[in-house]
């Protein structure tokens, strides 16, 4: 075989392998993540910018009871972050509100959708996979 031969098998044999491994990893899951003001009242307004490698969500100003919410796949290699930047009156606060390991511990659904909530309040910010099953992730700095 000559050499184009065995670079067009090797590059067809990877591209195959890595749609394989996409739908198996990913198993056609799409991911939605929520951010949702729950802090006392609107006399000091939250404000958040979310942001990914390749989306950049913009900046929120919502009211108390507002849900932010977006919609996504993961990438193929399973490395798609989704970061957050929160004010509050003097307090300020950034994470990531999406990534590999908050969705094996606070994410859950059934196919074709997986659930990621997150509640902003007054003492922190609580994640969880519905809004009755929220644990404190972090304190307002």
């Amino acid at each position: 075989m000559n050499f184009d031969k065995t670079f067009f098998i090797l590059f067809i044999t990877l591209y195959i392998f890595t749609i394989c491994q996409a739908v198996v990893n990913d198993n056609g899951f799409q991911y939605e993540v929520h951010v949702i003001d729950a802090l006392p009242n609107n006399n000091i307004p939250l404000k958040f910018h979310c942001f990914s490698g390749d989306d950049d969500l913009g900046f929120h100003y919502p009211k108390v009871g507002d849900d932010f919410h977006f919609k996504f796949r993961m990438n193929i290699v399973e490395s798609t972050r989704f970061s957050c930047r929160f004010w509050w009156d003097n307090k300020e606060k950034a994470f990531d509100v999406f990534n590999r390991i908050l969705i094996i511990n606070h994410c859950s659904g059934d196919f074709p959708t997986r659930f990621c909530y997150w509640k902003v309040q007054n003492d922190g910010f609580y994640v969880g996979p519905q809004l009755d099953q929220m644990e404190k992730m972090y304190d307002w700095l």
